[in-house]
């Protein structure tokens, strides 16, 4: 489903099963200040579509096990679009809360939540606010007493996270990892947003911290 132009807030459903879709449909499209505007069975399959919907808020279908591995992909191609759309993960693991956040949603509701409060967590989300279903709450402050460490780099990631550290430009890492800048820029942003910084050095500096990389002295750029 597209919609060109809708007025109120725009959102988008990512949720492999139709029955799934359907239904967080309608709870959306019956409210008069809200309108879905395009939907998809994965990100994969619907990105072009979401993106060229404009939606403010997209609600992300999480399936068993999966650990919200493609909202960084979500995430990242709406920031590249330019647009502010915020992502909310739809998961029946409680557990699964905080390794959505840290992938990049910035809510968390329960597939089995009541509908006032999907449609209340979207206008939330898009005000600004992380709307997180209540039973999620003593996972969160789990990982705030005992935060689980260290940041789960792809293996990729830490290939990359290695030959910064031995100072390799971007295009010295493509050149040896056979791959384009482009994807090298790609894994250095899920990086930076893993490790929670901003620049090359500050992820060299917190990678040694966390005993995720360690340097030799033979290392050398």
């Amino acid at each position: 489903m597209n919609v060109s132009q809708a007025a109120g807030i725009r959102v988008a459903i990512i949720a492999s099963h139709p029955i799934t879709v359907a239904g967080l449909a309608s709870v959306v499209d019956i409210r008069p200040d809200m309108t879905v505007v395009a939907t998809a069975p994965t990100v994969a399959e619907g990105l072009t579509d979401i993106l060229r919907a404009e939606p403010d808020a997209v609600i992300a279908e999480l399936t068993p096990g999966c650990g919200g591995s493609h909202i960084p992909d979500l995430v990242d191609a709406l920031r590249r679009q330019g647009g502010k759309a915020a992502v909310i993960a739809l998961a029946e693991d409680p557990g699964q809360v905080v390794t959505a956040l840290k992938a990049g949603a910035r809510g968390f509701l329960l597939r089995d939540c009541s509908t006032d409060e999907i449609v209340t967590g979207v206008g939330q989300v898009v005000h600004g606010a992380v709307p997180v279903s209540p039973r999620t709450l003593p996972h969160l402050v789990s990982e705030v007493v005992s935060p689980t460490t260290p940041p789960a780099l792809s293996q990729r990631e830490r290939e990359v996270l290695e030959l910064v550290a031995r100072g390799q430009s971007n295009s010295r890492i493509a050149a040896s990892l056979h791959v384009s800048e482009a994807t090298v820029k790609t894994h250095m942003r899920r990086m930076f947003h893993k490790l929670e910084v901003n620049d090359r050095a500050s992820a060299v500096a917190v990678a040694l911290s966390k005993g995720l990389l360690a340097l030799h002295e033979d290392q050398s750029a």
